[in-house]
């Protein structure tokens, strides 16, 4: 039996959608408040030019969108020359590649010493921004926060649609932090002030992944991986005979992965899947669920390139299509596959989007390794680089744009801190099983 690790080492491989890059050398601990010295400087200047070669040469627009790339490498190179910490050299790298405002181009840095567990997860709901998840034993919990208070600013910033992104890879991926100064205002309109504590978890640095190693190094990271896998695995529930409800909280998947997940979909009436958080994955897991569902081949879209346009066409399933029902649940965090599966269904009446506008992050990036030399050792990390624009069959874009549901159905503040799911409830209604918000929110907790 192959483990699971070992399969999601392969998926980061072709996926190349979990940015997990790896610092072999310790000579950069990427985060935090250390004094540059000339070698890492050298070692900043080294990935910038990695950055803005990867970028060059693979950037689906050929103008940058109308920028100046070696202008703004000069620019960073300069902030790279005054930096006095590693994590402001870092910073300077980044800050080159957000300049081209592209959700999907973003320097991703070397494995960090450190990562903050925060302990809450903020989401956008219609043009607001909430606590929409809640770990009971952080201090964010011990300090009376809930899900479903409106978050107004975290560290002086306020959280929009277009900007959540941003504020995501700040303080996850590029610098962690051991708290967040928020500002909230719960369901009942208190508004609080507070200092929110991150679990702050010390990262050994990476020597070793090799198979013919003593296994020290490629086992801690297998766990890592494992831990994610666990969180963005699918979860099936059979809430009544005729219906298969699907919850998907990735496209991080195979093709064997799908059809497994979904085997007992032709027996059913109706399939409700839910890709509410779903920040989309891997174009091979897209593809095979889109073609469970369609009996001939269509064109979903097309790759618009630096070197031209190709036609993207899914392989529909023949007699074996699923040919039930299809409702689909998408929210301000679905995005990239999930998204374009929605739209699809729409652009061809195959099924029914519920829920709220998606985020509009569909086009397609490439991680891409940035390999510098260290002494013995080497440090990895790298950048995504948007290599195509997709246009929808109907010539539609999604970035910045996003799906607009065929049935709007909002939570209230109310509900989220409630654990109420009128959306689900919705989708049930639609095919013949009238529930309230609580008892849909259930079907997941009952399972």
């Amino acid at each position: 039996m192959e483990k699971r690790s070992d399969r999601l080492l392969d998926r980061i491989s072709f996926g190349g959608m979990l940015a997990l890059f790896v610092l072999v050398s310790a000579a950069i601990a990427a985060a935090q408040p250390e004094a540059l010295s000339d070698t890492d400087r050298k070692s900043a200047y080294q990935m910038l030019a990695g950055a803005r070669k990867a970028i060059e040469a693979n950037y689906y627009d050929a103008t940058f969108k109308g920028h100046d790339l070696a202008a703004l490498a000069g620019v960073a190179e300069g902030r790279i020359g005054k930096a006095g910490t590693i994590g402001e050299a870092l910073a300077a790298i980044a800050q080159f590649e957000l300049e081209l405002d592209d959700l999907h181009t973003t320097f991703s840095p070397p494995w960090l010493s450190v990562s903050s567990d925060y302990g809450w997860k903020m989401g956008i709901v219609r043009d607001k921004c909430y606590v929409i998840a809640l770990d009971p034993d952080s201090d964010a919990a011990h300090q009376g926060v809930a899900i479903g208070d409106q978050v107004k600013s975290v560290n002086g910033f306020v959280p929009t649609r277009t900007n959540l992104w941003r504020l995501d890879y700040l303080f996850n991926e590029l610098h962690p932090l051991p708290g967040l100064h928020v500002e909230l205002v719960s369901p009942t309109n208190q508004v609080r002030t507070l200092d929110l504590a991150a679990k702050v978890h010390s990262r050994h640095a990476v020597q070793d992944l090799s198979r013919t190693s003593s296994g020290f190094d490629r086992g801690r990271f297998e766990l890592e991986i494992e831990k994610d896998w666990m969180q963005i695995k699918p979860v099936t529930v059979r809430s009544t005979p005729d219906v298969l409800l699907v919850r998907m909280p990735s496209f991080l998947l195979t093709a064997g992965d799908v059809r497994r997940q979904f085997r007992d979909m032709r027996d059913r009436a109706a399939l409700i899947l839910d890709l509410r958080g779903n920040g989309g994955g891997a174009e091979e897991a897209l593809n095979e669920l889109l073609g469970e569902l369609y009996g001939d081949d269509f064109v979903l879209a097309t790759r618009q390139k630096r070197g031209g346009s190709s036609t993207w066409t899914v392989k529909g399933a023949g007699r074996n299509a699923f040919t039930g029902r299809v409702l689909v649940l998408v929210d301000g965090q679905s995005a990239s596959a999930s998204e374009l599966f929605a739209r699809a269904l729409q652009l061809t009446d195959r099924g029914t989007v519920i829920g709220d506008q998606t985020a509009g992050a569909v086009m397609e990036a490439t991680l891409m390794p940035v390999i510098i030399p260290n002494g013995e050792n080497v440090i990895v990390c790298g950048t995504s680089v948007t290599v195509a624009d997709i246009v929808m069959s109907d010539g539609g874009r999604l970035e910045k744009v996003g799906v607009t549901p065929d049935f709007v159905v909002l939570p209230s503040a109310e509900d989220l801190n409630a654990g109420r799911d009128p959306a689900l409830a919705q989708a049930f209604k639609f095919v013949g099983h009238p529930m309230d918000a609580a008892a849909a929110a259930r079907l997941y907790t009952n399972r």
